[in-house]
């Protein structure tokens, strides 16, 4: 095996149409025939799914290097597909989705759908890559052994606290969420929040009686307190100050993510994983089950109950609130009522139990196929 750096035009790149990244997509077709690779419509569908599928995020590449310029900090792989020199085409080993990217991007240029900077273009006139030489099965071998590096075992990214950390630098620098977007290639909002978390931790890490209790592994908690509306309103979240601003609900929480003293005994944090945080978007706004929240030794699944007795959530499904407002109406008088139930009440929840099991049939019933 040999290896060879060259500039490549990316109109001489063809993407590879059985990437991997493809073979659980509903839409994807193996093409078996080598030599069809090249053909027009093959590329213009490796090139649609790269564009179109969300998880793929090519849209924030794009900004990335339309902001940024494109920076070769790693080359795209390629190998031989046919032709010599200036003719020459190479197929795409690694790097299929920073090529598409260049790709679209040169694209809406030439239609006019978008000014790229000069700088920009210049970066992407040729892409800068390494061209594998082999023998087939030296060829075939390398490019397992690559994408097992890259995909399996791969660049290990830094945990959410750091991202955070870069973030908050970067906006610092500029001020402004877009711009720190399409530098870095994800989302304004995602930007958004994660910076808010870093700032809601870091208050709390000031505070002097909770900051003792503060320290990188809440971020994850934060992030997803910043994530929830309705949890940002309790807490009085400020984006012009990006502070916590009720001082009673603030301390509340702080006080939800660190160990609680219950008689004599030190127990684990009420809120101690994202989806216990996610629980409070459903409890905040109600009374009585945010004072179950706040009762050191009462457990979180109390205020969980508490939340669904007072008002079922007004987003569910009319099936969904059905069973809620059933499971309010059953829980309302307390477990220890039915132990000894009326006449009536047994005749009602004989009929309950009726339902019950016709709609438990129904549900293990195969829905019948279209026709």
């Amino acid at each position: 095996m040999n290896y060879f750096p060259l500039e490549i035009p990316s109109s001489r790149l063809l993407l590879d149409p059985n990437n991997y990244r493809f073979h659980d997509l509903p839409t994807y077709r193996t093409v078996s025939n080598h030599a069809r690779f090249a053909e027009a419509g093959v590329q213009d569908r490796a090139l649609g799914l790269l564009q179109t599928t969300d998880s793929f995020d090519l849209e924030s590449l794009k900004d990335s290097i339309k902001t940024n310029t494109y920076v070769p900090l790693e080359r795209v792989v390629v190998e031989l597909f046919d032709g010599v020199g200036q003719t020459a085409r190479y197929l795409v080993v690694e790097g299929n989705r920073r090529v598409a990217a260049v790709k679209t991007l040169l694209a809406e240029e030439a239609a006019g759908a978008a000014d790229i900077p000069t700088a920009t273009l210049a970066s992407i006139t040729a892409i800068p890559s390494i061209q594998i030489v082999g023998r087939e099965e030296e060829r075939r071998a390398y490019k397992q052994k690559l994408m097992a590096i890259r995909h399996i075992a791969g660049i290990k990214e830094w945990g959410p606290y750091q991202q955070a950390k870069l973030i908050v630098e970067l906006y610092g620098q500029n001020g402004n969420f877009g711009l720190v977007a399409q530098e870095i290639g994800i989302t304004s909002r995602e930007v958004a929040r994660r910076y808010r978390a870093s700032k809601a931790l870091q208050q709390m890490e000031k505070d002097e009686e909770m900051g003792e209790h503060a320290n990188p592994k809440l971020y994850a908690l934060f992030h997803e307190a910043m994530a929830q509306p309705l949890v940002r309103d309790w807490l009085g979240f400020s984006d012009e100050t990006f502070t916590a601003t009720h001082d009673e609900n603030r301390e509340a929480f702080y006080e939800l993510l660190s160990p609680r003293l219950v008689e004599g005994e030190t127990l684990p944090a009420k809120l101690s994983t994202a989806r216990h945080v996610r629980s409070l978007r459903g409890i905040v706004n109600h009374p009585g089950a945010l004072a179950a929240l706040l009762e050191p030794e009462r457990p979180l699944e109390d205020a969980i109950r508490q939340s669904e007795v007072e008002a079922p959530p007004e987003d569910l499904a009319a099936g969904e609130r059905a069973l809620s407002q059933a499971l309010r109406a059953l829980r309302e008088p307390g477990v220890d009522v039915w132990f000894d139930p009326t006449p009536r009440a047994r005749t009602l929840l004989g009929e309950l139990h009726t339902l019950v099991a016709r709609l438990n049939t129904m549900m293990r019933t195969p829905a019948p196929e279209a026709e």
